[in-house]
């Protein structure tokens, strides 16, 4: 995979896919086509209607709509529940959207594909992910960012670009903005 990297944040940090930029609007209409189809969990509330929203899934999944929510690693015995490549499987019940696209598109193979929404004032705590993780902005404000332990912030613009980002490294992500932040995340299996 070719990619190019951004001097204002650092190669060891950024890198964005050369070349394919994908339609803002469209990618907009997809998540709100996303949002009339998601059923209702198992849990049957209306509040965890729109959590843990999974794009991909694995082969024989119970919730093939949420099967990408769940961690890769158990947070109390830190065993891997899952690897990437695992997540080879794209909802059938969305091969007509605009996600599908970006899927068939992609120069990198994704495990989970999701949409992941920061509400204003959430922080997520210090973390490393196993694999890096590709960020398109499907809806952001400018006080959205994410952090690394370095100090660095990266803002992930509307702009239709693939902004992978080295999630190995420790980061976390805030929305200290007064709207959702709403992003289309890839986590790398290759």
């Amino acid at each position: 995979m070719s990619v190019e990297t951004l001097t204002t944040v650092g190669p060891e940090l950024l890198e964005l896919v050369p070349g394919l930029q994908f339609d803002h609007e469209e990618l907009a209409k997809a998540y709100q086509q996303y949002i009339e189809r998601v059923p209702m969990p198992a849990s049957g509330k209306e509040e965890d209607r729109l959590r843990r929203l999974g794009l991909t899934h694995r082969a024989g999944a119970e919730d093939p709509w949420r099967d990408a929510g769940n961690g890769q690693y158990n947070q109390e015995t830190g065993e891997k529940n899952f690897e990437e490549a695992e997540f080879s499987v794209f909802n059938e019940a969305l091969q007509d959207t605009y996600f599908h696209e970006i899927y068939k598109s992609l120069p990198f193979r994704p495990g989970r594909m999701r949409l992941v929404t920061l509400h204003p004032g959430e922080i997520y705590h210090m973390h490393t992910d196993h694999s890096r993780v590709a960020h398109m902005s499907i809806q952001t404000n400018e006080d959205c960012r994410l952090l690394f332990r370095t100090g660095h912030t990266y803002h992930v613009p509307t702009d239709g670009r693939i902004h992978i980002l080295n999630t190995k490294l420790h980061h976390s992500a805030y929305n200290a903005g007064g709207s959702d932040r709403i992003h289309l995340t890839m986590t790398l299996a290759d």
